[in-house]
């Protein structure tokens, strides 16, 4: 087993200590220029090119690059007959998701979709709540994230990054689209969407910085509010039952659940919470399906066409102004 990082920011580091945490250390980073610091300081081979690692023999890929570069990984992948795991989302753009329809329609081998947050485990808990409708069934439901685009990396200027431009695929609807995920594992796609998308100029750059969605269901409404300017960092999901009440919030690592005419109780977490765990159960997860030879799974090729067609259709939606099918 060769394993190749592309992409060596915050993310492809994160990776490669995880993966070293597991027990794998046949490992190569790519990135665009060779970096000796960096091969010293995360103990890995540093390569510049695809010519370079089509030499290696790679037999599993972990994409870490801007998502409008996903696709250079992908086709890599496929010609080279390697599992992926990407980083979310699949691609940026309508013009990117054709091009990667293409090329995984001839793709045979393992892929996931990094959607982390699917291994929390109060997400399980909240899920498991909902599917055994103890507080009956689901009539809506609201996802909220907000946090500062300048306090996520602060030794960068966050105006370079991906996530603040357009041509690399930025924009907090692509970028933070976990709470899109978590919709799509709790209730399935929506029929159709209204989205509200603005750049209110607070922090100079030229994607969206806010964003609000109601996903329609034939038996639930599902709202998403998306933003980069909250400088205290929220993320909570309420769900509302014909029988109660469930809210999460990830800072208290807690779940409250309300049932009509009951005292309201917490499932809450046995230790501390350590979010990398996140992202060890996730390469664990990924690194057994390969194992395995496992294509279908939750978060497979499938998967993240699904999600990435729901994300242009809440593009759509903000572009015409009106609501529109999923």
């Amino acid at each position: 087993m060769k394993i190749l990082i592309i992409g060596g920011g915050s993310i492809g580091k994160r990776h490669i200590a995880n993966l070293q945490a597991l027990g794998y250390h046949d490992i190569v980073l790519l990135k665009r220029e060779y970096d000796a610091i960096i091969e010293n300081e995360l103990g890995v081979k540093v390569i510049g090119s695809f010519v370079e690692a089509s030499k290696l023999r790679i037999t599993h890929i972990i994409v870490c690059t801007p998502t409008a570069l996903h696709n250079e990984s992908l086709a890599f992948a496929i010609a080279n007959s390697c599992a992926v795991f990407m980083e979310k989302p699949l691609v940026g753009n309508k013009e990117e998701l054709n091009e990667a329809l293409g090329l995984l329609s001839n793709y045979s081998k393992p892929f996931f979709i990094g959607f982390m947050l699917r291994y929390h485990p109060l997400v399980n808990k909240l899920k498991n709540l909902i599917d055994d409708k103890s507080l009956g069934e689901v009539f809506s439901a609201r996802f909220s994230f907000g946090s500062y685009l300048p306090h996520w990396h602060p030794w960068e200027d966050y105006k370079q990054g991906y996530a603040a431009r357009k041509k690399l695929g930025g924009g907090v609807i692509n970028t933070i689209s976990h709470e899109l995920d978590l919709i799509q594992h709790f209730f399935g796609n929506p029929k159709s969407v209204l989205c509200n998308k603005r750049n209110l100029n607070k922090l100079d750059i030229e994607v969206e910085e806010i964003a609000d969605a109601i996903f329609g269901y034939e038996d639930k409404v599902v709202t998403l509010h998306l933003d980069y300017l909250q400088k205290d960092y929220q993320r909570q999901v309420e769900v509302l039952c014909d029988k109660g009440r469930i809210f999460w919030d990830w800072h208290a690592n807690e779940i409250c659940v309300k049932k009509h005419n009951e005292a309201e109780y917490q499932i809450t977490l046995e230790r501390e919470f350590d979010a990398n765990k996140l992202y060890l159960d996730e390469m664990d997860a990924f690194l057994e399906l390969v194992g395995n030879k496992v294509t279908n799974h939750p978060l497979d090729q499938n998967h993240a066409i699904a999600n990435m067609n729901l994300i242009l259709s809440m593009h759509e939606s903000a572009e015409l102004g009106k609501k529109v099918k999923c």
